[in-house]
This record gives C-alpha cells, structure tokens and sequence, in this order.
C-alpha cells in the first residue's frame, strides 16, 4: 500500500529480540554492558516478546497489504532457540517474496543449513574488523574466526548474496577500508560501509567520527558506480573490474533517501516503527492480543502515516539503542 506521502510500502524489517550474544560498541552502552549477561540475555525485563505465531501473524496482515520482502534482525536472531521456526512461519506466507536476516553470524555456520532449510533467502552479515583483536574489541568478546567460517559456510549453502555490513568509525577501524574492499575480489559478496548514526549514546557522542562515504569514493577511482541502484534502497553500488563481488555505501546522515523509503518496522515487544530516525512508535501488542480483529485497520493507518522522513540531522536523541531497534 502507499503512505501518505505516495511511497510505496513493500519491506518490512522484523526484530524478533532485544538479546544479543555480543556487546558492540555502537549498540550497546558502557551501562547496558554491565547487565547483559555473558550468553546475551539480559538481567531486567526488557520486553514482553512475541511469540513465532504473532509474528505470522502480524506478517500475514502486513502481507496483506503490500508488504513484499521482510528481513529479520534484532539483538541477535540467532540466540532465539526458536529461530527456525519463525522462518518457516513467514516464509510459507504466499505474499512474502523475498526472505531474509542481519546476523553477526557467530553462531551461522552451524545454523547456515537448517535456515536455507526454513526458506531463508539471503544474510547480512554485521563485521566491523578484519583484524581478531581489534574485532573482539569492538565487540565486546566475539571471535572473528566464527563470524569467518559463518560467511564461507553461508555462500556454500546458497543463502546468496551474502552482504557485509560494516560501520565504520574515524579512529576505530576506518584504516581497514581496503581490506575490506578486498573481501569482494575473489568472493560473490557485497561489501556494504554505513555510516555512523545517532541512536545510542555512542553514535550521539561521536558525530566528529562518522567516515562520509564519499570519502572513500573518492579515494578509491578504481571503483565504477553500477548502472542500476534501486532507489527505494538504501544502498548504492560500485563496481570493480576484475571483483567477483561488489562495494557498496549506506549514507544516511549524508545523503537523505527518505522520500524513496519503503520499510516499516516491527520490534520484537509488539511496536511497529514507521522510520528508524523517529521516536514515534505505535504498540499493537494488545491489539494482536486482545482485539485482533481491529489489527489490520489500525496497522493500515500506521503505515499510511509513515513520517515524511528522519530526525537525524537535527541533534536527534533515540529512545531505543539498535538493539532494542533491530538493524
């Protein structure tokens, strides 16, 4: 269906949890860190999550209309022990064309075969350094090698293309862009840099250390800008000659895509998100729960006044770090 505003609402991003086995610098802050335990569960009562068949359903109604790709995120998806059973539930969603999930891959490559298995279609993978102590830095203990072997075991199974998002920050891993770009030579993935952004105390502390993508663009006149960039995607892409794979940039904060946007959010608490850089929120929890039958109407109308765009240029402060948003 189209918003308000004539966009076309086709994608649908789903967290299904707030827990994740890692703590990365960005997601999480130097508090949060402190009461989440060593397997990503956390200590207080972070939300009342919804269970694999509210999902499908809430999904189904989304499907119904207009929603055409979903993807699922958290927290982490894979430290839910019902993971598999939520792929199934929505990929068999006639509706649903297109399937897939934003993991950091630690637990992938023993997971790669029972998800293709489910009707997942494609991954991204969050890896923000190449170099393992540096990796387990940013991201509060995790090893680089499982992310490694998640990668490689995800192109074997055909869970195609596989895309790597990394975040780059000036100071922290910005000195790895080549490596990076690297990864693409001989491999069918998409190198994706994002820029920093404002959610969470540490992208809103450190606005001096976003890397632009226009930097590395710049520095890099090997790589030609492909002919076909979707503009309802976030992403534009480069190629280079002799790459398997592609590079490709996610510019937020300098380069505004709002107005060929055309996702929506779900959290994993019941709350549908119109715009990742808007604190407004509607809950549906007690709705699904309660009234069901008012679901679809009231969800139409969330989409339908979808923000014209985000906050995130005009000193913007988030209610919801990226773990309670989903990536």
């Amino acid at each position: 269906m189209k918003d308000r505003l004539g966009r076309e609402i086709e994608y649908l991003r789903v967290s299904v949890t707030q827990n994740c086995n890692l703590k990365c610098i960005y997601c999480v802050s130097e508090e949060d860190r402190n009461i989440i335990s060593e397997i990503g569960s956390c200590k207080k009562d972070c939300c009342t999550t919804l269970a694999p068949d509210e999902f499908e359903a809430i999904v189904k109604i989304m499907a119904e209309l207009g929603i055409k790709k979903v993807r699922l995120t958290g927290g982490e998806p894979l430290t839910r022990p019902d993971i598999i059973e939520i792929v199934e539930r929505i990929s068999k969603i006639p509706q649903i064309e297109d399937l897939s999930m934003t993991t950091n891959g630690i637990f992938l490559d023993k997971m790669a075969v029972k998800l293709k298995k489910a009707g997942l279609k494609r991954l991204n993978v969050s890896l923000d350094s190449l170099n393992k102590d540096k990796f387990k830095s940013i991201t509060g203990g995790g090893r680089l090698e499982a992310v490694i072997d998640g990668i490689k075991k995800a192109l074997e199974v055909g869970l195609a293309p596989v895309k790597i998002n990394t975040v780059l920050i000036k100071g922290v891993n910005d000195h790895e862009v080549d490596d990076f770009i690297e990864l693409a030579r001989d491999r069918p993935v998409e190198v994706r840099f994002i820029e920093l952004m404002p959610i969470g105390k540490y992208g809103e502390h450190n606005a001096q250390n976003i890397v632009y993508s226009s930097e590395i663009i710049k520095s890099h006149p090997e790589m030609i800008r492909c002919e076909v960039c979707e503009t309802s995607q976030p992403a534009c892409y480069f190629e280079i000659a002799g790459f398997k794979g592609n590079i490709g940039f996610i510019s937020p904060m300098s380069h505004r895509f709002c107005s060929c946007c055309n996702r929506i959010r779900l959290t994993c608490d019941g709350k549908i998100k119109p715009c990742l850089g808007n604190n407004g929120e509607q809950d549906i929890l007690g709705i699904l729960r309660n009234h069901p039958d008012n679901l679809r109407e009231i969800i139409e109308k969330i989409i339908y006044e979808k923000p014209e765009g985000h906050n995130f240029n005009e000193k913007y402060t988030s209610v919801r770090d990226m773990r309670m948003i989903g990536g």
